[in-house]
């Protein structure tokens, strides 16, 4: 069984940038301005992608922070893959 640690009703706004190795968003705070404005600069950001079959660690100090939603999980059927 997997457990996600996020809601999935979570609409909220996340700053983050693109991991540099495997492009997956890296989500690092909450966007208290629910997408409006410019996103901040951090002074330093060292990030580590949270992907299982990454990891890639990196400084983010200069790269692009942008705004993510979390994406919802596509639903799946546990009962069905266990009937065998």
């Amino acid at each position: 069984m997997h457990i996600s640690r996020w809601p999935k009703s979570d609409a909220r706004w996340y700053l983050g940038v693109r991991c540099q190795k495997c492009e997956a968003p890296i989500l690092f705070a909450l966007d208290r301005s629910e997408g409006e404005g410019e996103p901040f600069r951090a002074e330093k950001l060292v990030l580590t992608c949270s992907q299982i079959a990454c990891r890639h660690q990196a400084d983010y100090s200069a790269a692009t922070v942008s705004r993510f939603q979390k994406e919802q999980a596509a639903p799946t059927n546990e009962s069905e893959s266990n009937r065998d």
